[in-house]
């Protein structure tokens, strides 16, 4: 266990000194703990979810039954972030991630027991359980480790972190599928490693409740519906989340029709915003404590929105190369911002509505580019989404117009 802290501590000490140094003393443990174990977590999910996906035809699974398992998962997401969050408020958090990092750790088992497409399906929805608690308490418990000032940087820290863990995933969950060709006993070993790690951080880690009641009783006035920022950025999450969600679920399809790419030189074209977020993170979360926070959300939204938009007109592959570089440069600007100011605005209940609405882009991209692809084309799909992100970020420039005004 000694080891096990002191791994946690050296990795975020690589990772997220400066970050961490801007921490309230007593409370950089928690944070280092929610960085790591959000690591482990996020990896060993990641990991099993691009295994079943990639093996679903070698494993015997229709689209349909892949499709609702999907579903499944980002419904279970999108009903406990919101329902997580206010219950970070009223039991803090420690007791929450315990019980879900627990259950995320011995769930993988049951298809030991059970070895059919059916529990692999419960697998999948119970992860969706157990990160729909995960994220928006680690996210509350984060916001409240640094100052108002300091966010941005720990939040970009937190992001790499994140996106490492989605970069690496991927590539374990692969290479279980290439050992064995399907899904199997080696890819439930993640899922179960990650979610078990990340319980012993958090059990064992000194991740206090940070919400009391005596506190909450003084602070917590509830939702901030008054202040104009809030639906705003709700509103342009969701944009954001519906763009990424069709990166997600069309753009591999994209890459190998339009420019004829596959196995490595996809893999890595498609996780390239993914790689540039993750080297250009400790700049931008600096920005995000240094410079206006809605402008910046608005400006890196804006530019992933046009890049999606550019998706469906590229022609030529380094012109699309830039586009997908583009968006990841985008993301960079805007994730460590928007969480800052969905922090700025409070805690447990705010993450848990801000990752509820972002977990309803996920549902709600897919169908609509869906729609455009069945009308039209792909290129249709990405041009569609493109414009309702947009349309989704217009809201932020006007609270920004008028606050201008104002002044």
């Amino acid at each position: 266990m000694l080891t096990l802290r002191l791994s946690g501590r050296n990795l975020t000490a690589i990772f997220g000194r400066a970050a961490l140094g801007e921490c309230f003393a007593d409370k950089k443990s928690a944070a280092a703990g929610v960085l790591v174990a959000a690591f482990f977590s996020t990896f060993g999910v990641g990991a099993f979810t691009f295994a079943m996906s990639l093996s679903a035809q070698s494993s015997g699974m229709s689209a349909s039954w892949l499709g609702l398992a999907f579903s499944g998962y980002f419904f279970a997401r999108l009903v406990l972030a919101p329902v997580a969050g206010y219950a970070a408020d009223s039991l803090g958090a420690r007791p929450l991630l315990v019980t879900a990092t627990g259950i995320g750790g011995v769930v993988p088992f049951l298809y030991y027991f059970y070895p059919t497409m059916e529990t692999l399906g419960i697998i999948q929805i119970c992860l969706g359980f157990c990160s729909g608690i995960i994220k928006p308490v680690s996210l509350s418990l984060l916001g409240d480790c640094a100052p108002e000032s300091s966010r941005g940087r720990l939040f970009g820290v937190y992001n790499t972190y994140m996106y490492s863990a989605l970069v690496l995933g991927p590539l374990a969950g692969g290479y279980t599928i290439g050992i064995q060709e399907k899904m199997g006993e080696l890819s439930l070993i993640w899922p179960a490693v990650g979610m078990g790690l990340s319980f012993l951080f958090f059990f064992r880690g000194r991740t206090e409740s940070l919400f009391p009641a005596a506190r909450k009783r003084r602070e917590d006035k509830g939702l901030p519906w008054r202040n104009p920022f809030f639906p705003a950025l709700l509103l342009a999450v969701l944009g954001r989340t519906a763009g990424a969600s069709v990166v997600i679920t069309f753009l591999p399809r994209m890459i190998n029709e339009h420019f004829g790419l596959d196995g490595i030189s996809a893999g890595f074209l498609f996780a390239l915003p993914s790689l540039i977020l993750i080297a250009l993170m400790p700049v931008t979360g600096k920005w995000a404590d240094l410079r206006d926070r809605a402008g910046l959300t608005f400006l890196g939204m804006g530019i992933c929105a046009a890049c999606l938009f550019g998706y469906g007109q590229a022609d030529s592959l380094w012109w699309f190369v830039l586009l997908v570089a583009g968006m990841g440069f985008g993301s960079s600007i805007s994730l460590p911002a928007s969480m800052s100011l969905a922090a700025d605005m409070g805690r447990g209940r705010v993450m848990g509505v801000f990752l509820g609405v972002s977990n309803l882009g996920f549902i709600l991209g897919p169908a609509l580019a869906g729609f455009a692809a069945e009308a039209g084309g792909m290129a249709d799909a990405f041009e569609l989404v493109a414009l309702f992100s947009g349309f989704c970020i217009l809201p932020t420039f006007l609270v920004m117009s008028k606050r201008l005004y104002t002044q």
